[in-house]
């Protein structure tokens, strides 16, 4: 089934094109997201119709010390378009970590993170620090200009009592080179609570029109539609990418794209099947940890609504290999089940640890 979804598909109208200077099929893109999106995820969401895709965040510094685990999540090649996110605190580093990054594999555009609010990213003066210091974050764009190939950014919303705007500091990374930049619709103090602010996202994009992505609370079609509709030019698909594993495939059939019913409202046998594969990919990729964290997780963004699918749910949490899933899966019925519809309680209980 997923061989079916090559390049060129998932097309809506007026793609593919060059947005941010990549050339893309469309513009709903897989987010970078830590622990989540390493190689064989990545490959996973780009066969179910993602535009572009991310690494995780990578630490500059990781590679410029040549620490194997960082090399690690550069791992792949073939899930292109993909874009490397690299944080770091100078624009020394991440020149080198670049260098380093684009020796081992090709990327399609070098993007810095301006975006994290954790402590251990922040203390070192990376991540949401830098929006603090427009002129650093300036100097590092400025400085992976000389790669030859697109530079890009993501940022948070600057609070409104600071000098600066978002939209003054978007400028500023502009003028240096930058060639496209996420606005992620919260502040650093946020972090990952409350709400996203669109409304905020959406005046950064049409003051720099085609230029800014947007990011923040997209868990239904109609919330990343929204941020197209405001004047974005791409929106992240993040953790709801992982509460509805065909999150981004049925957006792109909202906005016209031709997508196979398949990969729209996939029988819970498909599903169990594209779970099967996906993290049978990662067992043989990435290890058995990730292959088990990652079905366990995926076991919430799949079978909604479908008969057993808690019974399921409960079974999978308590695998302790991936041969135990495995079988578990390969051996399930939908079919001999017990009757009764699954309850909206337990599908928010699924969600929770998405949260």
């Amino acid at each position: 089934m997923l061989e079916s979804s090559g390049r060129g598909f998932f097309a809506p109208p007026g793609f593919p094109r060059a947005v941010g200077g990549v050339e893309v099929d469309n513009q709903i893109w897989l987010a970078p997201l830590a622990g989540i999106t390493f190689a064989s995820f990545r490959r996973f969401h780009r066969a179910l119709g993602a535009g572009l895709v991310h690494t995780e965040m990578v630490s500059a510094l990781g590679l410029k010390y040549k620490g194997r685990k960082t090399k690690e999540l550069l791992y792949g090649g073939d899930e292109v378009p993909c874009a490397l996110q690299l944080f770091g605190s100078s624009a020394d580093d991440l020149s080198a970590g670049a260098e380093i990054a684009l020796e081992m594999r090709k990327f399609a555009a070098l993007e810095v993170n301006m975006a994290c609010p954790m402590p251990k990213v922040t203390k070192k003066g990376a991540g949401a620090k830098l929006l603090e210091k427009a002129g650093e974050a300036a100097a590092m764009v400025k400085g992976l200009k000389r790669f030859g190939i697109p530079v890009w950014a993501k940022v948070r919303l600057i609070p409104r009592d600071s000098g600066d705007t978002t939209e003054d500091f978007c400028a500023r990374l502009f003028e240096a080179g930058a060639d496209f930049i996420f606005v992620h619709g919260r502040t650093p103090a946020q972090r990952y609570e409350g709400r996203a602010s669109r409304v905020e996202v959406c005046a950064a994009a049409r003051a720099f029109p085609g230029r800014i992505g947007g990011s923040g609370d997209c868990y239904a079609p109609e919330d990343l539609t929204a941020y197209l509709d405001g004047g974005c030019a791409a929106a992240l698909a993040a953790r709801g990418a992982l509460r509805d594993a065909l999150l981004i495939p049925r957006t792109l059939a909202a906005l016209g794209a031709e997508v196979p019913e398949e990969l729209r409202s996939l029988s819970p046998e498909a599903q169990k099947e594209l779970l099967l594969r996906l993290c049978g990919g990662i067992y043989g990729t990435e290890g058995e940890k990730l292959a088990l964290m990652t079905a366990k997780r995926m076991l919430g963004a799949l079978f909604r609504g479908f008969e057993g699918a808690p019974r399921l749910r409960r079974a999978g949490a308590a695998a302790a290999s991936w041969g135990e899933m495995e079988a578990l899966l390969a051996g399930f019925s939908f079919e001999n089940s017990p009757q009764g519809w699954e309850k909206e309680e337990e599908i928010n209980g699924a969600d929770a640890s998405l949260n």
